[in-house]
């Protein structure tokens, strides 16, 4: 299905209603206000977003972007508003959730990770604020990080922002106040780096690459039996994808888990529209992030084995939170 990805898409105007219940009988038709709750609808097409509470705090996405430039101000004290664009916008196509994203439009955040005998990489942060009006989502500000020449990005799994509030009026006041920790800030950049120096030195065969993609993305074949399926075409299609892409960044990269990190960040970053894809562009480089910590973990331990490290993973009836269980204890 397609999605909302230009920023005028998102910035919708929203109202709140009161909701009523039909209630039908022989003597006609009744309409009983709910009294607990509201409609939140978007004003230009009159669709229903979310059936929330009465204590709701509705936050359109253009005063959630304001904020978001509040919390670049905060968190880059020598930056100005003037000097951050939105650089992605992603929302489904009801428009009940979205995520933007806002970049420095020059160098001087970027970070530069230095291999031996190849030229640097230059990264940069970005600050994604998460807004809904469906309650599905909290209002959240992370900060991620991007190779900029391809602008693969991740969120890693500790943020550095304190603010994520659920929509009701105790939580979220007419101001919000960010809390910034400066010196993990600093010291995520140089882990960062540190990440990128392991991952090069990890080894990785190409016919494995694509076993790691899939296990960091939770990417699972469909339960369909029938071979020539809908479901089975499309996840041959994907495979298939991610093939093409293992092909390509193994060129650039190498046979390690550097070249790994680029097709997940990629794949994160720019998702194909594919029925096995069940995650949206956020869920995926979160999944990025938190692979990238964990699989660092796991390279720098003397033991490592990626065979046993992907079969685990790789158990079919392993659930979702055995697996995560699986990716953060190693």
């Amino acid at each position: 299905m397609a999605r909302l990805t230009r920023l005028d898409d998102v910035l919708f105007p929203v109202e709140e209603h009161p909701v009523f219940v039909s209630i039908k009988n022989p003597g006609g038709e009744r309409l009983l206000p709910v009294l607990d709750k509201k409609a939140i609808v978007n004003a230009t097409i009159g669709r229903v977003l979310g059936i929330v509470s009465r204590g709701y705090r509705l936050v359109t996405n253009r005063e959630a972007l304001s904020m978001a430039y509040q919390c670049c101000r905060t968190a880059f004290p020598a930056t100005k508003d003037s000097e951050w664009s939105v650089s992605a916008t992603d929302a489904p196509s009801t428009g009940g959730h979205c995520c933007i994203d806002l970049v420095h439009n020059s160098t001087a955040l970027d970070f530069t990770d230095v291999s031996a005998g190849e030229r640097p990489n230059a990264f940069g942060p970005f600050i994604r604020v998460t807004n809904s009006y469906n309650t599905l989502r909290a209002l959240a500000f992370d900060i991620g990080f991007y190779r900029k020449v391809c602008k693969n990005g991740l969120i890693l799994p500790d943020s550095v922002i304190r603010f994520k509030f659920t929509h009701s009026r105790s939580n979220i006041g007419e101001t919000v106040r960010f809390q910034i920790a400066h010196d993990r800030l600093v010291k995520l950049n140089a882990d960062f780096c540190e990440y990128l120096g392991v991952l090069r030195a990890c080894k990785v065969a190409r016919h494995d690459l694509e076993r790691v993609v899939r296990a960091a993305l939770r990417l699972k074949p469909p339960h369909s039996s029938k071979p020539e399926g809908v479901e089975a075409n499309e996840w041959f299609r994907l495979t298939e994808y991610i093939s093409g892409m293992a092909t390509n960044y193994v060129a650039e990269l190498g046979e390690n888990a550097y070249a790994g990190f680029n097709i997940i960040t990629d794949f994160a970053s720019q998702p194909p529209d594919n029925r096995c894809v069940h995650r949206d562009r956020h869920s995926l480089q979160r999944l990025a992030g938190l692979w990238t910590t964990t699989f660092v973990k796991e390279c720098r331990n003397d033991m490592f084995n990626l065979t046993k490290y992907l079969e685990q993973l790789e158990k079919p009836n392993m659930d979702e939170k055995s697996r995560a269980a699986t990716l953060v204890s190693g």
